[in-house]
């Protein structure tokens, strides 16, 4: 991989840090950073033929959502730091630790949300039996 495609990849991690940084990164932000992150991950394995078995990792745990995003943004400016030092290999491994961090955030959040849409529906209301 030549220069200017590391460079291109860097700076599009360093974007993704940035957007996670910003005051107002909600869970669409979240979103969008978790499917270019995944992207990325899957762009550096095609270009350097890099295949790994299959392993099922344990999600994060997620009591703690902001620090989730804190790692997760401190994972991708690593990564960023390991692509431009043409660590590419490491750099995948760290973006998929990051990637897993915002995949737990996002699956606190969605719980959080049933949980509370749960507790608005009265109990004998048909909509929560539904859910439940």
């Amino acid at each position: 991989m030549g220069k200017a495609d590391r460079e291109r990849y860097r700076t599009e991690v360093l974007s993704l840090v940035d957007r996670l940084a910003r005051a107002d990164a909600g869970e669409d932000v979240v979103w969008a950073v978790y499917a270019e992150t995944e992207k990325l991950i899957a762009i550096l394995r095609f270009r350097l033929d890099y295949e790994t078995p299959g392993v099922f990792s344990k999600l994060p745990e997620a009591s703690d959502p902001a620090k989730l995003l804190k790692d997760a943004r401190e994972l991708l400016s690593k990564a960023s730091g390991e692509i431009a030092r043409d660590s590419l290999v490491a750099s995948i491994g760290t973006l998929r630790k990051a990637r897993n961090d915002l995949r737990s955030y996002l699956t606190e959040k969605s719980k959080s949300a049933i949980r509370a849409e749960r507790r608005t529906l009265a109990p004998g209301d048909p909509e929560r039996r539904a859910t439940e």
